[in-house]
């Protein structure tokens, strides 16, 4: 029972989609786990300038991950053939390996801390999980119009 709230928990939290780009979530959340997610969540090539956009990332920062993670030996960088001017991303089997591990070993936490919770209170945590990840694509354009207006 807690194996399958961890997950519904976990794919909640994966279709949050991009967060706001005046969002002040910490820049190490966005960084190098959050195209291993991406790249493994979309399981295909993606063109950096892509990447940058679903992330809401600037294209220097995605050069500067992209470039520490290819160093790891975790993704491939490669010219598109049929436009020169878009690098085209994907993992390596070192990368969706590495990936793989992350995405168990924080399914084994949550999975820990809903059995802490105990039922009644780890299914209400999900359900609410799951409707804030409803809400929130719908609220993230009115938070940089209040923003701006403020």
């Amino acid at each position: 029972m807690y194996e399958m709230l961890a997950k519904e928990l976990m794919d909640a939290i994966e279709q949050n989609g991009p967060v706001p780009p005046k969002d002040k979530i910490s820049e190490s959340i966005r960084g190098e786990m959050a195209v291993l997610r991406l790249l493994g969540r979309e399981n295909r090539q993606i063109a950096a300038g892509e990447i940058s956009r679903l992330l809401n990332m600037t294209t220097s920062r995605i050069a500067a991950v992209l470039g520490s993670l290819e160093k790891k030996a975790f993704i491939t960088r490669r010219t598109d053939p049929e436009d020169k001017r878009r690098v085209l991303v994907a993992l390596t089997e070192k990368g969706r390996a590495f990936y793989a591990e992350r995405k168990e070993e924080v399914r084994r936490h949550v999975k820990m801390m809903l059995m802490r919770l105990g039922e009644d209170d780890a299914r209400e945590y999900v359900r609410l999980m799951k409707r804030i990840s409803e809400i929130l694509p719908e609220i993230a354009p009115q938070q940089n119009t209040t923003e701006e207006t403020q």
